[in-house]
């Protein structure tokens, strides 16, 4: 399996040196978001599917913010939530207003990172107008990716800041027997839906703390053997998710009944067995938890 999770792109040039200078690329292209959607192109006529927005609506608002640089050309995001949407209409066609998760089948690998990219910077920017240490305005200054408060006698400096949550996959080995691991079950009209248990890290904790003492929270069950997988951007808002394993040695555990409601062990046979019987649906496609959770079915079926 990819270890590139949804809406990480390693290729994709932050460029940022260029956040504190100015820069004359030929070739502009602005990613308009509107209250956290986006304008998703749906005519076939057309052959990107992110829709850029013509330079004449630029000038309707200074909420612009620098993304990077791609093909020689600079990529931003523009923030049109206070703008009319009729207004918006009259440059702007062939295209629909998607949350990114939900269009997620429709875009690719690297449009779906730039538009969480574009919705982490454009929600930090809108939630830190003013200073946390003074209550003064904030400005905008390297294109978006600090903010600097207003009062003199402050002058204080802000920068985006994510939030480490941890996402575990819980591994049991009985005697003669397959392993099973220990899925969160969410009931769906169709039968349930199953995700990994998750938390965020508090202050003075280790990622290995963390992982103990949410796997103690929610179910009950000390861990061991915690071993790092894989990490994914999460910018909704602002969490970045850190994948990990850790084995057991007890079955039994007990559900908080506050963030947990069900859960169940499965070995990785009865999740392929349920899943192809539409008893079962593994997570969201664009989650890390779906990416753990399959990695573990194919490592033991």
């Amino acid at each position: 399996m990819n270890r590139i999770q949804s809406y990480s792109n390693y290729d994709f040039d932050r460029a940022g040196e260029l956040r504190e200078v100015d820069t004359k690329f030929r070739e502009v292209s602005y990613i308009p978001i509107f209250k956290n959607n986006f304008f998703i192109v749906t005519s076939a006529l057309k052959d990107e599917v992110l829709m850029n927005i013509p330079l004449e609506l630029t000038s309707f608002t200074t909420k612009k913010y620098f993304l990077g640089v791609s093909n020689n050309k600079e990529i931003w995001c523009i923030d049109l939530s206070e703008i009319e949407l009729s207004t918006i209409a009259n440059f702007i066609s062939y295209s629909k207003l998607h949350c990114v998760r939900d269009c997620f089948h429709l875009i690719n690998e690297r449009e779906a990172s730039l538009l969480a990219y574009a919705k982490g910077i454009t929600n930090w920017n809108n939630t830190h107008q003013f200073c946390n240490n003074c209550g003064s305005k904030t400005i905008r200054e390297e294109k978006g990716h600090r903010r600097k408060c207003i009062n003199n006698l402050c002058n204080s400096l802000h920068f985006p800041r994510i939030n480490p949550a941890v996402i575990v996959l819980i591994e049991y080995k009985p005697k003669n027997a397959p392993p099973l691991c220990l899925l969160n079950m969410h009931e769906k009209e169709y039968g349930y839906m199953c995700s990994l248990f998750s938390g965020f890290s508090e202050i003075g904790e280790s990622l290995e703390d963390t992982v103990k003492r949410e796997m103690k929270e929610e179910v009950n069950l000390a861990v061991t053997n915690i071993e790092y997988i894989a990490s994914q951007p999460w910018s909704f808002p602002s969490s970045l998710m850190l994948g990990f394993s850790a084995k057991t040695e007890s079955k039994n555990f007990i559900i908080d009944n506050k963030e947990i409601k069900k859960a169940q062990w499965f070995s990785a046979n009865q999740i392929n067995k349920m899943v192809q019987e539409n008893k079962l649906v593994i997570s969201k496609k664009d989650s890390i938890s779906n990416y753990i959770i399959q990695l573990w079915v194919e490592k033991n079926s």
